[in-house]
């Protein structure tokens, strides 16, 4: 690695990490996963999960407490709240291109590297506030520990070693996300065997002591929490596993091809070889009999989008877990395709960069919402930065005609760029989806002591910007299962809200324009303190 590709590697890792703090926390997930951690922090309870003060049992609590101490070190903020996600994917990148060196070399290793480096959905979600991106480097560390245990060149002392790295890693991520870690590779692993009629690697699972370290690893939590909970079983293993999975439960429901176009997307700037990769990858690269790590990855990236896919609940992120094995198989590549796929990229950059453009010229003729109107019209210098950006990009990639690996490097640095540029537009539109302008518009003293209640809605990022929670009023979403425990943290109904309000010497009240318009239709006495788009908050005097 010259000093150049040094310099530029630390810059962007600078970039990277800096870009964590830029924009406020988005509802609802960003919102949710910084305040738990809070409140992790501030009841000294770090086995039973809480949001809003309510026991939230939904995921397990590995993020929680890496969030929490990040808040421990660097204080509470929108950059601590997402700092574990961030390094998580720049892990998860640096773990990918690590494995491709171990198996095709430094060329291939920088291609991977960058190609996952710069992907849209890794870029999106280590600078989204969600448990998906850990989950990613957990399976990811999982597939390399298991794929170097599996390599002919790996000593035989070695390859329990390198099992134990991929049973700890599966340990972690159950701690992350529950029993899909399990899952996940155990159906790869059959697709590979059926694929490769290659059994050798179940020979190499070292099974009694990846066992045990997954149980010494994940077993004391969950035994603490059923001690403590005894209904903890029930909710998190019945429902939010298979119920969630096999049901409309939580409402989620998306057509079989949904995460196709999901795919599309996230793999932007790199959709042909990626495709490329999805195309060819499940061809034998290996003699029959030798361990294929093209192959498995194929058969990992096939059985994410397949088991997901028949999921009746889908959300955008869960392919996530996808995206590094697809990386590896583009950046892999023989020199020559790679090239001709990346000539395509280029046309393609020219093209976005015009269709931003045109996008920018028609931005105020697509807005209809005059509530919303202004923060969208600021887009428009982000979104020209863009067009320059693909354009610019698009074009020294089309003239590159050096190896693949500087083109990599041309076309990694314009999806680089277009994100930073994304991150710049997301911060214009905090007003909209976060609550931290909400908050900032309170008086210091009302932020400070006054009770909140939240009326038929609930804001989860106001709640971690206020630091406390709030009283519920006609909500339960989500929050039903916590509510059910404690019903005395909730007012079930509206009309038991006005006499509590007028009760109050002063207090808060958070809710949409529509609520605020009915209450005060019924003469109850509010002023109103702060207001954003979606929401706005009153005060009893």
């Amino acid at each position: 690695m010259n000093r150049w590709a040094r310099a530029a590697l630390a810059l962007a890792i600078i970039v990277w990490i800096e870009l964590l703090g830029f924009r406020g926390l988005y509802n609802p997930d960003e919102g949710r996963y910084a305040e738990i951690p809070r409140e992790m922090l501030a009841t000294g309870d770090w086995v039973i999960p809480h949001l809003n003060g309510l026991i939230y049992i939904e995921k397990p609590p590995l993020q929680y407490w890496a969030t929490a101490v990040s808040y421990a070190i660097f204080g509470q903020s929108d950059w601590s709240a997402r700092l574990y996600a961030g390094l998580c994917g720049l892990a998860t990148v640096l773990a990918s291109a690590w494995l491709a060196r171990r198996l095709w070399g430094q060329a291939a290793a920088w291609r991977s590297g960058l190609i996952l480096g710069s992907s849209l959905l890794i870029l999106l979600m280590s600078h989204q506030l969600t448990l998906d991106m850990s989950l990613t480097l957990f399976t990811t560390l999982t597939l390399v520990g298991f794929c170097v245990a599996q390599l002919a060149e790996t000593p035989e002392r070695m390859r329990g070693r390198w099992m134990c790295l991929a049973w700890a890693s599966a340990a972690a991520g159950f701690l992350t996300k529950g029993l899909v870690v399990g899952v996940l590779p155990v159906l790869a692993l059959i697709g590979y065997s059926l694929l490769a009629r290659d059994l050798k690697p179940w020979r190499r699972l070292y099974p009694v002591r990846g066992i045990a370290l997954f149980v010494v690893l994940a077993g004391p939590w969950f035994a603490l929490i059923q001690h403590r909970l005894p209904s903890f079983f029930g909710f998190f293993v019945v429902r939010e596993h298979f119920q969630r999975y096999l049901t409309l439960i939580e409402e989620r429901y998306q057509p079989w091809w949904f995460f196709l176009p999901v795919l599309a997307a996230g793999s932007l700037p790199w959709i042909v070889p990626m495709l490329r990769g999805l195309v060819s990858g499940w061809r034998a690269q290996r003699p029959a009999g030798e361990f294929d790590a093209r192959r498995l990855l194929w058969v990992w990236s096939a059985v994410v989008l397949l088991f997901f896919s028949v999921s009746d609940s889908k959300l955008i992120p869960y392919i996530l877990p996808m995206m590094p094995a697809l990386a590896l198989l583009a950046g892999s590549s023989a020199e020559r395709a790679l090239k001709s796929d990346l000539r395509w990229t280029s046309w393609g950059l020219i093209l976005a960069g015009i269709a931003l453009a045109l996008g920018a010229g028609l931005l105020p003729r697509l807005l209809h919402d005059p509530s919303r109107a202004p923060y969208f019209l600021a887009l428009r210098p982000p979104l020209i930065t863009m067009a320059i950006a693909c354009l610019a990009g698009g074009l020294a990639a089309h003239k590159l005609r050096e190896r693949a690996t500087p083109l990599t490097a041309c076309v990694a640095a314009t999806g680089f760029t277009f994100f930073a540029c994304l991150s710049w537009a997301a911060s214009l539109l905090d007003p909209i989806y976060s609550g931290a302008s909400l908050a900032a518009q309170l008086p210091p003293e009302l932020r400070a002591a006054a009770p909140v209640y939240s009326v038929r809605t609930y804001d989860q990022s106001l709640t971690f910007y206020l630091g406390r929670p709030v009283m519920l009023v006609d909500w339960r979403g989500e929050l039903d299962f916590g509510l059910t425990l404690a019903p005395e943290r909730g007012i079930a109904k509206l009309a038991e809200f006005a006499p509590r309000w007028l009760a109050e010497t002063q207090a808060l009240a958070v809710m949409e324009p529509q609520t605020y318009s009915a209450l005060s239709k019924q003469g109850l006495p509010m002023v109103l303190r702060a207001q954003a788009p979606r929401e706005l908050i009153v005060s009893r005097r």
